[in-house]
């Protein structure tokens, strides 16, 4: 019996002994074997790392704790310091940072890099350019494998527990020179920190006016963040207007699942903001089982797990990591969630209204008169729009998209295809009223009306907000403040709309950080190289292609939707309908640049190695004709009865009377490759050569200029006042102050225009 005692005893011992064994702390060296998911490039695989570094938490913190803790804050300082060495007065400082920056900055190179970029003296980028290239010559490998551990690592702590050692290895992670540690540490902190870790970010946040990632990420930490201290600081910037209305709608998110965040959300519902105030008003629904959703991470891994919400800047997905009840996954890694709900097809009756601000709602026309425009929405219920919001209303239930709206006058499409111009006064359920250019009403059955078509904004301010673009099985198309997402519904806020809440099973798709403003739709780009027309949405996704149209080196979107295709290598202009094919086509012609569509039926041509610009008839007959010693690479026929030609043979832009007289021109323009006249009397210049798009006034004198442009072949002046253009491998949007806003690659665009 006692020997039973002593061998039983003695196995409890080992079985002990070896629990002890199994839960003993990593070193540093072990943490760093056992992470070596780290190093992929899959960020489903870094993800899984983190995974299976929480299932042993019990003995990876401690090591992750000193891992991620170190003289981050020392090094960035030195760093600094001899960078702006770089600049001093001495030489023998400034070679000397130099060498020191090249033995001890491999780290750093992305500080390195940006001063190279940045720098304040033309020796300051000389030498920080010399300085990078000599650390690569050196070789970065090992340096790049211990920034990819530490990114990890800090990434994981947001799944540890929280406590105090953690949160200081963490605050000292802030100070690293890598911008991804950086900000990998604040988000986790975010999670494990506390009230000393809420005045940190928020310092982070007031200095760091200019990286709008980086101040985000603060806010997104701030919401969430444990503790009294970060809820303050948020009330306080609330309070005095710090927070901009898509800030305040994606920090609302984290918020509304806080129970002690009433107060706060309390402040904001009676604020100024009448969206934040909304968003914070809209009750969260009782939650229910989640939805599958389809998102595509990167390096193109498509992963199919179930929704459970949106944060500030990230998704929340479930079951996608084993031994994670939950794994964050950033929007900027994953902007689109899809979820296999089809689109129904619309019922008989529905419209589709097109806001300006670039939702599309499907639902019931009420009225319309000349300020504003009633509609009834399944989803928000009867609303009143301001008319001005509005582009206009498809009636016909084929019309996914409005063609042939006029910038200066109001239209009604008809079932046939043909166009009624004027001021519409007033439209009911039974019929439409215009005011006609003479002066005199007319009035239609609304049964003859496919699509209302108001008249196109001359101008409009760019929109400050970013929105989620919702997608609905009822075919809406809604960019909308994403109150909150929980796994069963949407909160949703608009400006004109309303507030809603959207069972998740009536979504198709969510998109993230979406700019305001479709404008009018859509864009067409003619790829001379890869002999295709793309036209795409506002986001960039291709709607709609043609393809083996040899040498397309024009093309503009008819009122009755038809396309325009200028085909240079085959010497013609062909109008083709969407499934391409042929309704008219001009022929006699040698290498033709450009092509327009004109008011009374008849094509504008220019003929450019015919060295003419030519106007012809349906039948093909030539009406007129101008050809002295020109070569034109585009031609415009202006409102005055004008015509504006680019003419490449004398570097010049010239305009002609209807008796062919040059009554404006413009010279020294080498290469100019497109001209469009303005609204405002100025005309706008594409000069290829010279890599640039100029605005000049009527005296000549240039007012606006785009530089730096890959070859650009095509440029068009949008309503808001933005500035579209056509380069050798893409379309850019440019603001007034010449900043990209908007992009498209493509392998050799050469024409491009919106509608």
């Amino acid at each position: 019996m006692a020997d039973s005692m002593r061998i039983n005893s003695f196995i409890v011992s080992i079985c002990l002994f070896s629990m002890g064994l199994e839960a003993q702390a990593w070193s540093v060296e072990e943490l760093r074997n056992r992470s070596r998911g780290f190093q992929e490039e899959s960020l489903l695989a870094r993800l899984q790392q983190i995974g299976s570094l929480v299932e042993y938490k019990d003995q990876s913190t401690a090591a992750i704790c000193a891992a991620v803790h170190g003289d981050h804050r020392e090094y960035l300082m030195k760093i600094e310091r001899l960078l702006d060495q770089l600049a001093d007065d001495r030489w023998f400082i400034r070679e000397e940072a130099e060498r020191s920056l090249v033995e001890t900055g491999a780290r750093a190179i992305s500080l390195i890099e940006k001063r190279a970029n940045e720098g304040a003296t033309l020796e300051e980028k000389i030498r920080s350019q010399r300085i990078r290239l000599r650390i690569a010559d050196r070789g970065t490998e090992e340096e790049e494998r211990d920034i990819r551990f530490l990114r990890g690592w800090v990434a994981t702590a947001a799944y540890l527990d929280p406590s105090a050692r953690l949160t200081r290895s963490l605050l000292s992670a802030v100070g690293h020179t890598d911008p991804l540690i950086v900000q990998a540490s604040i988000r986790s902190l975010g999670v494990v920190g506390g009230d000393k870790a809420a005045e940190v970010v928020q310092e982070i946040y007031i200095d760091n006016p200019g990286s709008q990632r980086l101040r985000r990420t603060a806010l997104a930490a701030l919401a969430r963040m444990p503790g009294e201290a970060a809820l303050k600081i948020l009330a306080s910037m609330f309070a005095e207007e710090q927070i901009g209305t898509s800030e305040g709608v994606a920090i609302l998110r984290s918020l509304k699942t806080r129970p002690d965040a009433a107060p706060v959300l309390a402040q904001i519902s009676a604020g100024s903001d009448p969206v934040l105030a909304a968003c914070a008003s809209l009750p969260l629904t009782d939650p229910v089982a989640p939805e599958n959703c389809r998102l595509t991470m990167p390096s193109q891994i498509e992963v199919q797990k179930p929704f459970l919400g949106v944060g500030v800047d990230h998704l929340l997905i479930d079951d996608l990591v084993p031994g994670l009840p939950r794994i964050e996954v950033l929007i900027d890694d994953s902007d689109l969630v899809e979820f296999d709900h089809p689109q129904l097809p619309l019922p008989k009756g529905t419209v589709r209204l097109f806001m300006g601000q670039g939702s599309l709602i499907t639902g019931t026309f009420l009225s319309m008169n000349a300020e504003t425009l009633q509609f009834g929405s399944p989803l928000f219920g009867e609303i009143q729009l301001p008319r001005s919001e509005v582009q206009g209303i498809a009636i016909d239930a084929q019309l996914d998209r409005l063609v042939g709206a006029s910038g200066d006058h109001d239209r009604l499409r008809l079932q046939d295809g043909s166009f009624v111009d004027g001021q519409i006064t007033e439209i009911s359920r039974d019929s439409a009223r215009l005011q006609l250019a003479d002066g005199s009403s007319r009035e239609l059955p609304i049964s003859e009306v496919s699509a209302v078509l108001l008249r196109r904004p001359t101008q409009s301010e760019p929109d400050p907000n970013l929105y989620t673009r919702v997608d609905t099985v009822a075919g809406d198309r809604l960019l909308i403040h994403l109150a909150f997402a929980t796994p069963g519904h949407l909160g949703l806020v608009s400006d004109y709309l309303g507030s809603a809440v959207l069972p998740l099973a009536k979504v198709h798709r969510m998109e993230f950080d979406v700019g305001g403003g479709a404008l009018w739709g859509f864009t067409l780009i003619a790829d001379y190289s890869e002999n295709q027309i793309l036209e795409v949405d506002d986001q960039g996704e291709v709607v709609w292609s043609l393809d083996e149209v040899f040498g397309c080196w024009d093309v503009e979107c008819l009122d009755n939707g038809n396309l325009l295709v200028t085909e240079y290598a085959l010497n013609r202009v062909m109008e083709v309908d969407r499934e391409g094919n042929e309704i008219w086509t001009y022929e006699k012609l040698k290498s033709p640049n450009d092509a327009d569509r004109l008011e009374n039926g008849n094509t504008l041509i220019a003929d450019t190695y015919g060295e003419r610009v030519i106007e012809v008839n349906m039948a093909g007959e030539v009406v007129w004709e101008y050809s002295d010693q020109i070569k034109p690479f585009d031609v415009e026929r202006l409102s005055n009865g004008n015509t504006l030609i680019a003419d490449d043979r004398k570097d010049r832009v010239i305009e002609i009377d209807v008796n062919n007289q040059i009554v404006w021109q413009l010279k020294d323009l080498a290469s100019v490759h497109d001209v469009d006249r303005l609204s405002n009397g100025n005309t706008l210049i594409t000069l290829r050569m010279d890599h640039k798009v100029i605005e000049v006034d009527p005296a000549g004198n240039i007012v606006f200029t785009i530089e730096d442009l890959d070859s650009p072949s095509d440029a068009d002046r949008l309503p808001n006042g933005h500035t579209l253009v056509a380069e050798n491998s893409k379309v850019r949007e440019f603001d007034r102050q010449g900043k990209v806003v908007w992009e498209r690659a493509v392998m050799w665009a050469v024409e491009v225009n919106r509608y």
